[in-house]
């Protein structure tokens, strides 16, 4: 049954994002900076599938608090609580990343499935919806599935862990990418009372928090390099990169697909596969923040097969990711990431034989080179009077 008084967003409520969920976020940046940590730290194809897993977990907690929040009144106090709580105990599970795979296995995975299941059947006593309702009982049916995979790991050792926690990250990412769908049920986005320029104003929000911890990671890499007299060019290269993602990300893009998302009835799909891509962009930055500590820590050696792949697997990422979004969304073919990823793979291949500065100017060129025409094509759009 339903409960009486019902915590949901009405029409009249305020919808712009609250300080309390820009305060939720932060707790997210430093997980994002254990994550890098944990990949340089472990620069492996073991460590780079710690790192997605872990990586997965984080996001969930993230994504579909978030979710909650947007569709609940955030001015009603038992709301603000919910955040507060699972702020409180995801900082707990943030802060055991580094020993994930180690001692602390056991705090991760407690500390994830409180969040998750704990926020899951908190959400079936706030006078929900029918549609909303039956989602979000589904969500909690998909989290009971993987959790036993969650719970075995820990009594594992780092290898075996990481293929049991493997198995329950797909179970909960599969499960999102179908809108947790089960047999003879599933949910018609049309009926669930989600603001679709809300949510992604939230993901924009927090990949933007997210882009300012790769600077915070170069500015700490910086200063502990100083002495170097590459550290001028290599630091100012990095930050050129961050600069290219931020304007191929927010600069008009974001606005078109906000002006797409308010001429739409169903606004559910969007915001499930805005969040789908919201993951490998994030992956795309801790590859990129990896990639820029390499080299600002040894910036003339050759680099590794690691330091490439951190250096233009992270912006391979980011442009593959936004194509398919913008694709998915807008309707619109984007030659220019296409173009992008194959510049970045054909610079990959040169790197080897250049000094790690360079390779790290290579990584770069092609996000200008996609920003620059990004821009182009919108002028163009625009003088001919194009939507």
């Amino acid at each position: 049954m339903f409960r009486a008084t019902s915590l949901m967003r009405s029409a009249t409520s305020d919808d712009r994002v609250t300080r309390l969920e820009l305060f939720f976020d932060l707790v997210f940046v430093f997980a994002l900076s254990q994550l890098s940590h944990h990949l340089l730290e472990y620069p492996s194809w073991v460590g780079a599938g710690e790192t997605f897993v872990l990586l997965l977990a984080v996001y969930k907690v993230w994504v579909y608090t978030t979710w909650s929040a947007t569709l609940l009144d955030t001015s009603r106090l038992q709301v603000q609580w919910m955040l507060l709580i699972v702020m409180l105990v995801t900082l707990f599970m943030n802060a055991s990343i580094g020993s994930a795979f180690g001692d602390f296995g056991w705090l991760f995975a407690a500390s994830y499935l409180l969040a998750q299941l704990g926020r899951g059947a908190w959400m079936l006593t706030v006078g929900l919806d029918r549609t909303t309702h039956d989602h979000f009982v589904r969500t909690l049916i998909w989290g009971c599935v993987s959790a036993p995979f969650w719970i075995a790991g820990v009594f594992f050792a780092p290898g075996p862990r990481l293929i049991f926690w493997s198995v329950a990250a797909a179970i909960d990412l599969g499960g999102h990418m179908v809108a947790h769908r089960l047999p003879g049920r599933k949910t018609e986005g049309s009926r669930v009372p989600l603001t679709g320029e809300r949510i992604f104003e939230r993901f924009g929000l927090f990949y933007l928090i997210a882009l300012g911890e790769t600077i915070l990671s170069t500015g700490l890499a910086i200063a502990g390099n100083l002495e170097d007299p590459l550290i001028f060019l290599t630091g100012t290269v990095s930050l050129a990169g961050s600069v290219a993602v931020w304007w191929c990300y927010f600069h008009g893009l974001e606005q078109e697909i906000l002006k797409k998302l308010a001429s739409v009835d169903d606004q559910f799909r969007p915001g499930i596969l805005a969040g789908n891509t919201l993951v490998i962009l994030l992956a795309g930055l801790i590859l990129v923040a990896v990639g820029d500590q390499l080299v600002i820590s040894d910036p003339a050696v050759r680099p590794d097969l690691a330091t490439v792949l951190f250096l233009f697997g992270g912006p391979a990422l980011f442009l593959a990711g936004r194509g398919f979004f913008i694709r998915q969304v807008l309707g619109q073919r984007q030659p220019s990431d296409l173009a992008g990823i194959g510049a970045l793979v054909l610079l990959a291949n040169l790197s080897f034989l250049l000094p790690a500065f360079v390779a790290a100017i290579g990584a770069v060129l092609p996000l200008i080179g996609v920003a620059v025409s990004d821009t182009v094509n919108r002028r163009r759009r625009t003088q001919q009077g194009a939507p």
